[in-house]
């Protein structure tokens, strides 16, 4: 039995293809165990390949080197905004330190004065300071003192506490840090020691600045407020 005419056209062709590839693929084999062949065509086929690769590394490399850059315009972007960021920082801490200083502006700390087993208050102690030891003049009253106390638990060594005083005006203060200036030796002789209240942060520059005094890279160094340095 025949085969049919649909067959034929569908049967013939594939046989066709089929031998024609067969036989490009025997010539094929045969060529290339020729040496003069694969001499010929091995050059074409690394130099095909080696470029084919040398791009495909290039578009890599230059995708790389731009995500690089914008890794780098990012940075430069955060570094500028942390600068900001720090310098407004800086400023508001600097407000806040100075704030903070001015509510301590009617405050000093005295250090020095002996500390008993029992002390029914330390205004009196003041009083005595400042008018027997450091003349004050106008004489200090307890009008003038809005509180004072010692600073902290009482110390297991025994050594005095300094005590903080907080005046009713910055004008009962100045009274005693003028006086103060004046009655150096005597305090030096008595190891006592009058300053203002600092904030931490003036209290750290002062300490340093001293310390430059130590080492005579400064003359002298002391806190200074609105009416003068004490």
């Amino acid at each position: 039995m025949g085969l049919t005419s649909k067959e034929k056209e569908e049967v013939i062709p594939n046989l066709i293809d089929a031998r024609i590839k067969a036989t490009i693929e025997s010539a094929l084999v045969s060529a290339l165990k020729q040496s003069d062949v694969l001499a010929a065509i091995v050059p074409t086929i690394v130099s095909a390949v080696r470029e084919s690769v040398r791009a495909s590394i290039q578009d890599e490399l230059e995708k790389f080197q731009e995500q690089l850059l914008q890794k780098e315009r990012d940075l430069k972007a955060l570094s500028s905004e942390f600068t900001s960021l720090q310098d407004a920082y800086n400023n508001l801490e600097g407000k806040y330190n100075d704030l903070e200083q001015y509510s301590r502006r009617n405050c000093i700390i005295v250090s020095g004065i002996p500390e008993p087993p029992v002390e029914g208050g330390t205004d009196n102690v003041v009083m005595e300071l400042a008018n027997n030891k450091l003349k004050c003049d106008p004489p200090i009253t307890t009008q003038d003192i809005d509180r004072s106390h010692r600073l902290g638990k009482p110390r297991s060594d025994g050594k005095a506490r300094p005590i903080i005083v907080k005046f009713v005006s910055y004008r009962q203060k100045s009274v005693v840090m003028r006086a103060k200036a004046n009655a150096r030796a005597v305090l030096r002789n008595d190891n006592v020691y009058i300053n203002d209240n600092l904030t931490k942060g003036n209290m750290h520059l002062l300490k340093n600045a001293r310390e430059l005094v130590r080492g005579k890279h400064l003359n002298q160094a002391w806190s200074y407020d609105v009416d003068g340095p004490w």
